[in-house]
Parts: structure tokens; sequence; C-alpha cells
């Protein structure tokens, strides 16, 4: 029986920072009288039905605009056109000068223009504003009166202004310019000093496991939630990237940002946005090629003249894309199609293998099998490693007018993994060993942007995703049996994981933050909220699993020295789409935030966050009511069981977090200064608590059994079960898993000090500190096993 609980730990709250944030509320009518508002807001999005987590597809920008007396504007126009599309925002400079334009398009180039009575237009030309960055433009504008009738000013880029976290943007140039023989989001993650790839594919951000981390594309998330990819992400276990590269335009890695509107991981924070169309038609085709001739030789540390060529593989992947106005200036549009077939060629030197057998020994097993049980085991020298994978992306950008956008996209990516077991010195594998793990995945985005008088803006966004991963076997159904061979072994048969295994999620995203200034501060309220209803069958050794101690033994048809098998105890035969013994369940995770950005003075801006997630598991266990009434009273002599019980889910407490962070510039030095800290709160996988509802004493039965008195049963539909050996159900019920009664989410504490340094000729120096404390971690605790005496 497996228990799974938390460490301990004490809520940080700063009492006069809370009051702090909303004491400007309480002080002016007119921000109160907005208080209310958003609060009642936030009640209507609370009691809606589903919701689910999104983040950060825009860009925005602000500043201060001056006379030349260096008397702040107010009321003067500030208009950006986004060149590409013609896409216009417009705002009115407020008290002190100050202007932010949010919701904006990334990427770009931008053209500011900025006029006010009396005075000469300024203007900004070649502006271009990366994923998720609060970008800073002053700008400053000459009286009429002034011999100099127009300033124009080109820059490639706006003056990071709010950034205060630790943060990697990786735009067009940079995806461009990046090196990649994969075609692998690993490839341009790498560029994330903090960011560690795993020999798995898995990607470690902060030093944290990489079922911590998020990831979103076009605000809907796309790492697995249920958390089985050693990728992360959705596709994993089929070996697929979960989107083409070639529909990417950019993206953003955050590891500490103390703006509260963004969470849901404790690693990192991966953000992309798709590509999408423009005032002009645009299109590309792409063929990539790769084979042994391309491969060089025998990798590693090997002697030249022992290089060999290697085996034949092929790498293939081909696609295009295209996108331009269905209205110019209001309506655009983008499609991508692509196709991956990839053969990876595992081959084997019989002369390599270390067993007693020979080739005669296995020619002998191969030809038994198939005159005995009619199954073909396969070939066995070489078991390639096939991987083919369809994707498709489609993206609708409408400005509805010049307040309101609309995006819609969606993203197909079908994929299929011919995943074999190559045989080794010890080890003779057989090709239908394998199992094929088909993987489905739909994704659609919905996102209104809406900018409002007054500078105040909202940014509306719901997301659905629908994965499903399917593991079947590569060949005919058949019990899984290794044979003993000396210092080596055959095995054949079905993947004794992939006889009964089958997983789909979906996932309804719901996000909504609300923009408003006062003086020199930027308020943001808002929720981040996830929904996901999980189905996973999960059946090891279900058609039974053998094994022997030699090759005559099983061609004699004796005995083996030992049997496994699963089954489920609430059905005879199991139909993996619709089994009663499946651990479905629903699960939802609401967020709210507020957040305020101060602008102090024209270089130190203060931001202050808090933020507060809750989780709640939707669906109760079934329970074991022998579990409950006999066997915790024994566990409990040994082990604290932390209130865990069979049938019971956790009632996870809220949990706070507050930050925060500031920049401060020295515009003559071209040099910022950022640092924050801050506490950060995270998803679990729901692998883990699933095992709750999969592994619970009343679906699934097991049976292991050394030296069992049976003989070989070639039907997967006919294999041994408890009453075979004289066990009762009641004691064959397998492993139990629980999970705490007051279990709390993954929760850190983060802090980071950074410097960036601009000098000419587009170079940048940055430096990064970065520290992390683990407050909330996953405990895991085997009970079944006695303590050792002290």
């Amino acid at each position: 029986m497996r228990l799974t609980v938390p460490y301990l730990s004490r809520e940080v709250l700063i009492f006069g920072y809370i009051y702090y944030l909303i004491y400007p509320f309480l002080c002016n009518r007119k921000l109160n009288y907005m208080l209310i508002r958003g609060f009642k807001i936030i009640v209507f999005l609370f009691l809606l039905p589903a919701f689910t987590f999104a983040q950060e597809t825009n860009s925005s920008v602000g500043g201060i605009v001056k006379s030349g007396n260096n008397d702040p504007l107010v009321g003067a126009t500030v208009t950006a056109t986004h060149i590409p599309t013609g896409t216009v925002y417009r705002v009115v400079t407020k008290s002190g000068g100050r202007y932010d334009i949010n919701n904006m398009n990334t990427g770009g180039p931008y053209s500011f223009v900025v006029t006010y009575v009396g005075f000469t237009d300024e203007k900004r030309d070649n502006v271009t504003m990366n994923l998720g960055e609060k970008g800073r433009i002053d700008f400053v504008l000459l009286n009429n009166s002034s011999s100099l009738t127009e300033v124009v000013v080109s820059t490639r880029r706006a003056n990071a202004n709010a950034q205060a976290g630790t943060e990697t943007n990786v735009g067009r140039d940079k995806i461009a310019g990046i090196p990649s023989v994969n075609r692998s989001l690993n490839d341009y993650l790498r560029f994330t000093p903090q960011a560690k790839v795993t020999g798995d594919g898995g990607v470690s951000l902060a030093g944290q496991n990489n079922r911590y981390n998020s990831f979103y594309i076009d605000g809907a998330i796309n790492n697995d939630v249920f958390g089985l990819a050693a990728s992360g992400t959705n596709g994993g276990q089929a070996n697929i990237n979960p989107i083409s590269i070639d529909a990417i335009d950019q993206f953003q890695v955050v590891l500490s940002p103390y703006d509260a509107s963004i969470g849901g991981f404790t690693g990192g924070g991966i953000n992309a946005v798709t590509k999408s169309g423009t005032n002009t038609f645009r299109g590309s085709a792409w063929y990539y090629f790769r084979n042994e001739n391309l491969a060089g030789k025998t990798p590693g540390d090997v002697p030249k003249s022992l290089r060999v060529k290697l085996a034949n593989l092929s790498n293939k992947t081909y696609g295009f894309n295209f996108g331009g106005p269905i209205i110019k200036n209001k309506l655009f549009f983008f499609v991508l199609g692509e196709i991956q077939k990839d053969i990876r060629p595992q081959p084997f030197t019989f002369s390599d293998y270390r067993g007693t057998g020979n080739m005669d020994s296995v020619t002998k097993l191969v030809n038994f099998l198939q005159s005995t049980y009619n199954y073909d085991p396969g070939s066995y020298l070489d078991n390639p490693e096939k991987v083919k994978a369809n994707r498709i992306t489609a993206k609708i950008d409408y400005n509805i007018n010049p307040n309101n956008k609309l995006t819609v996209s969606y993203r197909y990516n079908q994929g299929e993994r011919f995943n074999t077991s190559a045989s080794s010195s010890s080890t003779i594998n057989f090709y239908n060993n394998g199992y094929i793990f088909p993987n489905t995945t739909h994704t659609a985005t919905t996102e209104l942007k809406s900018n409002f008088r007054h500078g105040s803006s909202n940014r509306f966004l719901i997301t659905y995703s629908n994965v499903l991963d399917n593991r079947d076997p590569i060949g005919p159904k058949f019990p899984r049996v290794t044979i003993n061979d000396g210092s080596g072994r055959y095995v054949f048969g079905t993947e004794n994981f992939s006889t009964g295994n089958l997983l789909l999620q979906k996932n309804w995203t719901f996000y909504d933050s609300y923009k408003f200034t006062s003086g020199k501060q930027l308020f943001t309220l808002g929720t981040d909220n996830l929904y996901s209803d999980a189905y996973n069958v999960f059946i090891r050794d279900l058609f039974g699993t053998y094994t022997y101690a030699s090759l005559n033994d099983f061609v004699s048809n004796y005995k083996p020295t030992r049997y496994d098998r699963t089954f489920s105890l609430l059905e005879s035969k199991t139909d993996e789409a619709n089994s009663a013994s499946a651990a479905a369940f629903k699960y939802l995770n609401l967020a709210f935030f507020i957040n305020d950005e101060i602008h102090v003075n024209e270089r130190f801006t203060l931001n202050l966050g808090l933020r507060a997630d809750k989780t709640d598991f939707l669906t109760t266990p079934r329970e074991d009511k022998f579990f409950n009434d006999t066997a915790v009273a024994a566990i409990s002599q040994y082990y604290d069981l932390r209130g865990a019980r069979s049938g019971q889910i956790s009632k996870v407490p809220w949990s706070v977090s507050p930050r925060i962070g500031f920049t401060f510039r020295v515009p003559e030095e071209n040099l910022t200064v950022r640092a924050g800290l801050g506490m950060f709160t995270g998803r679990m996988p729901l692998v883990w608590p699933g095992g709750v509802y999969n592994n619970n004493g009343v679906g699934l039965g097991s049976v292991s059994v050394n030296n069992p008195n049976i003989t070989f049963r070639p039907d997967p539909d006919n294999q041994y079960s408890a009453q075979d050996f004289n066990l009762s159900l009641a004691n064959a019920k397998g492993q139990i898993d629980l999970i705490s009664k007051n279990f709390r989410l993954p929760k850190i504490f983060r802090t980071s000090f950074g410097i960036d340094k601009r000098f000419g000729e587009g170079w940048n120096v940055m430096l990064d500190m970065l520290y992390s404390k683990n407050i909330n971690e996953i405990y895991y605790q085997n009970v079944n096993i006695i303590p050792p005496a002290l």
C-alpha cells in the first residue's frame, strides 16, 4: 500500500502588505466603486461551472509623455499601429502624463505617434514587442513655436519596464537562428540558462521536476496534465512534439514572475504564441530529410578506426503554411499542415549475446510458438522504432472595432509511435514485444481583448483540450513470457504494461483579467482556473505474465517459476473504453489574483501581487471498508496516516501566494536593476491523486505467485484468477493508494536579482541570480513494510 502525504508548512501572510494593497481602494470613492464592480465580476466568474488555466499571449507598453520643459502632458493621444495588420491601439495620457496600452499583438514592427494640441507630433518607428513583456517608451513633445517641426526616432524594440523577475524571451529572430536537428521544442528551451534537458526529453526549469512546469500555446494548457510523459507535454509518450516549430511565433519562459496573474507552476511557465496572418499574403513549404549518410559514423568515445556507418535510418518532415488577409486591416487567417515520418533502426549482433543459447535455440523457440500456439513473436535482430505525426494549426484574427479584437485558433496533433525494445547482450527481445502508442490532441482557443476608455482593458480567454493516449500491443494479444537463459533471457508476448492502458483527458480553461489605472498605479483583478475530466484505465499483466527457468521447461509445458496477473473485480471482461474499474474523476483548480504595478517615478517601478489557489476533487473514490475497519488500526501502530482513509480524497486548503518585485532604471547608463521575492503555488500531476481512484482495493485485484502449480495458457482472455490458487478475492485486492486528508498544493519560495546592461552595437549583458526553497513538497511512503527497529 502506498500513502501520499505532504510536508507540513507555514503560510506566509504579511498583513501590512495586504493592507497597503487595498488601502487605495478604501480611500478613493471612484476606486471603491470599481472594486465593488470588479468583485461582482469575480463572484460571477466563480459561479461558472467550468474553469482552467491560461497564461500570457500578448504584449504591452507604457511610458510618460512630457513637454520640452519636462512638464507632464495630460490628454495627449498615443497611437500605436501594428504595421503588418494595420491594427491600431489608441489611448490618452492621464495624470503625470502616464499612458498604458495592454493586449497588444506580439512582434511588430509598430509605429508610435503622439499628438497634443499646440505641440508637434513625435513618432517612433520599427518598435518590436516581445511576448509577455511590458515595454517602456517615453516621449518628449516640442511646442509648435520651436523651429523643429517633428522628431522621428527609430528603435528596434521597447525598453523593458516592469519585468522584475527572471524570464527569457525567444523571439522570431532567435527561433530562425537557433540550430535544431530534431525540430524539437527542447532545442529552443535550451536558450534559457536555468533550463536543463534530461536524457528522456524532460525539461527541468530552476531545478524542479518537469511535471511542475506549465506549457501554454495561445494560452491553452499543453503540458501533460496527468503527468505520464517524460517530456511533460501532450504527445510526449508518443515521442512527438505538441506543435510544429514552424507554427510558433515567439516563446517566453518565466521563472519568477512577480505579477500575480501568472501562476500554476513551481518550476517554470512556458508560453508560446502561434503565427498570425497579416495584410500580405505569405506562405512557405519545407522538406527536411536525414538518413544514415547525413548522420555520421559510430557516435561516442570510439577510436576512429572502429567507427562504422550507422544502420539505415530515415527522418522525413514536410509541410506548408499560408496566411494573409480576408478583409484588409480587419480579418486575417493563418493555416499550417505538417507530416512527420521517422524510422530509427535498433540492430543487434547475436555474437554479443551472453546467454547460454544460440541462434538455433531462438529458431527453435520461434518455430514452437508458431506451430503450437499460432503466434509469431516477430524479429529480434532489428526492431526499428517508428514515429508518425500529422499536425494542423489554424488561426483567425478579427479586429471587431478599434477597441475589441477576437482571436480563435485550433491545433490538431496526431501521432503514433511503434515503441520497440532492441535485443541486447542480456536479453533477446522480439519485435512484437513492443507496443503502439497513438496520441490525438485537439486544442482550441478563443480570446477577446478589449481596451476601454481611460486606459482600462480586459482580457477574456477560454480554451479546450482533448487528449487521447491509447497504448496497445504491436502484435496479436498473447501472454507475456520471460525465459531465463543462463546470463541472458528470452522475452516475448504482449508488453505487460500495455494490456489494459487508456488515458483520456478533457481540460477546459477560463481566464479573465481586468486592468485599470489610478494615478501612478496600474491595478489588475482576475481569475485563472482549471477544470479537468480524466478517464484512466491501467491494468498491468492483464493477459498473464509467466517466468520460466529454461527454454526446455517452456516447450515441455512445465510449471513456471512465477505467475503475475492483475484483473478487474467489477467486470468479467475488460473493455478499455468503458471499464467499470477505470479511474474516472473530475478536478477543479480555482485561482484569484490582484496586482498593483506602482510607477513611483520615472526610474522606479514597484509591483505588489497577491494570488490565492484552491483545488477541489469533485469525484469521491470507491471505499474498501475492510481497510478502514481493520487495516487502518494495524498500520497506525507503525505509521501516521495523516488522516488518510480509503474512499476519501483530500480537502485541499487555499494556498495564498504574496509577491513583491521592483525595477530600477538608469536610462543614461542603459542600466536596469530588478529584484523580487514571493510564493509560487503549482499543480500536482493528476497521476498521483489518480492512484486513489485506480488502486482502491475495490476495482482491481491481482495475484503474484512463486512456483505455481499451473501450465501455460496461451489465451489472453482465459487466464488464471485468484480462485485458481485457492485465494479469496478479499486477499487479492492488490495495491491500495491513499492521500493525506489535508494534502497541500506544491509551493515554493523564490527570490531573484538581476542586472541588465545595454551596450552599443546591439550588445546586451544580463546577470541573474535565483534562489528557490520548497515549502510544500510531495512525500511518498510505503506503509506495507514494518519500519526497522531502532
